[in-house]
């Protein structure tokens, strides 16, 4: 068939130098994630075992001084190096032949220019086999060249040169002595001979870091995380080594920084890491706090309840199992009376919570959806799963997110439901991948909610164990003498008469608590306060059978306030409020908004309940008496509010027992 000759042109598939532009802007969350992409690389493709980052900087002039700078960054590796042929398509976008290989880190063909692009307009490559550096193939990806091309050019990679060719770039010297003195040479045939790559990034206008010292600290810790089961690994322990260039010089060409493992869990020793150590709380004979730095040991422990979950592959094949690994910090771990903002290991966990999502060994991403309050860096949860699931989990090219997975944690964080519930309500079809990830990602979340739960219970029992006595704040001394005064109870009237010793007084009020049947520990805890002076107390204790929230009661001149704890209010009234400085210090706004709601409602609840009985005996013989009941009620109240003893004693003012935030409020 003959086309007609007036049919219109057609538009390319790709525009050219437009869609490499465009190609900039796909989003590396920092130059520390693009780094990551050429390492894959280095490991996958390359097979190496060192790669060398060498970051040079070097003096700018601004308009007020001179300054150090990031001019260029350099990754180089003893792997295998590539043919010309492959180095060629190397920097072509999708050029991979290894799209379709699930078995390892890399995949997608497009981490080498979509990562360079995404820092520098210039990259340069070298590579070379079984032979001498300086006999490195080389080729580039120039965006100024590519600017600067017709539109309706199209777009090559160079194809690669060799030292005989005039064009040919040379490395400089500098590179080829670091990388003998740190690659692992092929000594097989008797001469050494070399295998490897190197890349230059240069005219780097889209860093996130413009100084070289800080470009390290924070590539490091990425690094350390996202390789740290490539750099801790036994039967082959990898490495990547960090230095700094001044201009040409190397700074310290014997001392490359060795970058350590970054292990979110926490269940590496901390010598062996970038957290380097952590610190334990040591209490003085003065009652001074000091920190001791530990390294024998790792600051977390694992968490019982570790899974796996078989997961349906897209390819047909069956299932695949992925695995999570749980760990939570030990208490002694948790010095200090906030969640470790002023000890390096809370510091340092703050910027690791989260869970962390594994894709063949190399983290993935740190997912941060249940990671919401300062608590969240006390537990550690490890999602490990295998490339033929990258669909499953929404693996995106630039391997830095997983979104279905995602996706699934915030449906389940917040609706709650199951995934027969989520389906019936149209959050996600059935076909969709996220379908395969709902009942895995409820679970994690269940168990993040045990872990946090389980971490604050260990907290609070540490902190309870460090006390000498129960807290029992004397709120009513005022209004007590007061009231003894003018309408005494038959307690006090009977202790006026008697007139007991102290010890006496004790004694009568341990049978009268015995008679009770108040537990011993209970009974130990009123008397101790007892003789310390306080008179009026509050015991919580379940009684399942009895409809009252709560009972007066007393004993001599004791009054007692009981609350029946295994009520159903006492869990939505009084346990909800009853948090430690640390908890309030933990609290992020809205949680401590949530707790001003509901504390206003716990008031209204126990209005509404004495409203409603009075309404039901309105017109019966009892309104009266009810009335005033609630008058004299009223009265007693305001007594209480206004009493300045009541206010200074007031769990809601200032600590009275020190900083340490272990109080209950």
């Amino acid at each position: 068939m003959v086309a007609p000759a007036n049919k219109p042109k057609e538009a390319p598939l790709l525009s050219g130098s437009q869609t490499v532009k465009s190609i900039r802007d796909t989003g590396y969350k920092g130059t520390d994630y693009a780094l990551a992409e050429l390492i894959d690389n280095s490991f996958q493709w390359g097979d190496a075992n060192t790669v060398l980052l060498v970051i040079v900087q070097r003096k700018v002039m601004s308009k007020q001084r001179a300054s150090n700078r990031v001019d260029e960054i350099w990754v180089i590796d003893d792997g295998v190096g590539m043919t010309d042929e492959s180095l060629n398509l190397g920097l072509s976008f999708g050029g991979s032949p290894k799209y379709d290989d699930r078995s390892g880190i890399g995949r997608f063909g497009m981490g080498l220019p979509q990562a360079s692009v995404s820092q520098c307009q210039r990259t340069d490559v070298w590579t070379w086999q079984n032979s001498q550096p300086e006999n490195a193939l080389h080729t580039y990806l120039d965006l100024r060249e590519v600017e600067a091309s017709a539109k309706d050019t199209a777009l090559t990679v160079p194809w690669p040169t060799d030292p005989s060719s005039p064009d040919y770039v040379q490395m400089p010297d500098w590179v080829f002595e670091v990388y003998r003195r740190h690659a692992m040479p092929d000594t097989s045939t008797g001469q050494p001979v070399y295998s490897g790559t190197a890349i230059r990034w240069t005219v780097l206008d889209k860093l996130r870091w413009l100084r070289a010292d800080t470009m390290l600290a924070h590539t490091e810790y990425l690094l350390g995380r996202v390789y740290r089961n490539f750099l801790a690994t036994n039967d082959r322990q990898r490495s990547i080594k960090v230095a700094i260039m001044e201009g040409e010089t190397l700074l310290a060409p014997d001392n490359f920084h060795q970058v350590r493992p970054n292990d979110p869990l926490y269940l590496l020793p901390p010598a062996e890491t970038t957290l380097e150590y952590w610190e334990a709380a040591e209490t003085a004979d003065d009652g001074s706090v000091t920190y001791k730095q530990i390294t024998e040991e790792a600051p977390f422990g694992v968490y019982p309840g570790s899974r796996t979950f078989s997961i349906q592959r897209p390819d047909g094949e069956g299932v695949s199992t992925v695995r999570a690994r749980l760990s939570l910090a030990k208490p002694e771990a948790r010095p200090g009376g906030r969640p470790g903002s002023s000890t390096k290991q809370g510091q340092h966990a703050r910027d690791n919570a989260g869970i962390s999502v594994m894709r063949a060994d190399r983290e993935l991403v740190l997912e941060k959806t249940l990671a919401q309050e300062a608590t969240d860096r006390w537990w550690g949860i490890e999602v490990a799963f295998d490339p033929c699931l990258d669909d499953v989990f929404g693996v995106t090219n630039n391997k830095q997110d997983a979104p279905y997975f995602t996706q699934a944690l915030r449906l389940v964080r917040e609706h709650r439901i199951t995934k027969e519930e989520a389906l019936e309500q149209g959050l996600f079809d059935e076909d969709h991948p996220i379908a395969e990830l709902y009942d895995m990602a409820f679970q994690l979340v269940q168990l993040a909610a045990n872990m946090k739960s389980d971490g604050k219970n260990e907290q609070s029992a540490r902190s309870e164990a460090r006390r000498t006595q129960p807290k029992v704040t004397d709120v009513a001394s005022s209004v007590k003498k007061t009231r003894s005064s003018v309408s005494p109870t038959p307690g006090e009237t009977k202790f006026a008469k008697a007139k007991p010793d102290p010890g006496q007084a004790a004694a009568t009020i341990e049978r009268i608590l015995e008679d009770q049947d108040v537990p011993a520990e209970i009974r130990g805890a009123v008397i101790a306060n007892y003789q310390r002076g306080v008179t009026v107390q509050v015991v919580e204790r379940p009684v399942k059978q009895l409809n009252a929230f709560f009972w007066p009661d007393e004993a001599l001149n004791l009054e007692i306030l009981y609350l029946n704890n295994a009520h159903p209010a006492y869990k939505r009234l009084i346990e909800p409020l009853q948090l430690s400085n640390d908890q309030v210090q933990e609290m992020s706004e809205a949680e401590a908004k949530n707790l001003l709601v509901q504390s206003a409602d716990a008031m209204t609840w126990l209005l509404l309940a004495w409203s409603r009985l009075e309404n039901e005996y309105r017109t019966g013989p009892q309104s009266r008496q009810l009335q005033e009941f609630r008058e004299g009620w009223g009265r007693r109240l305001a007594e209480y509010v206004e009493d300045e003893a009541f206010k200074a004693a007031s769990p809601f003012g200032e600590d009275d027992e020190g900083q340490d935030g272990e109080d209950d409020v």
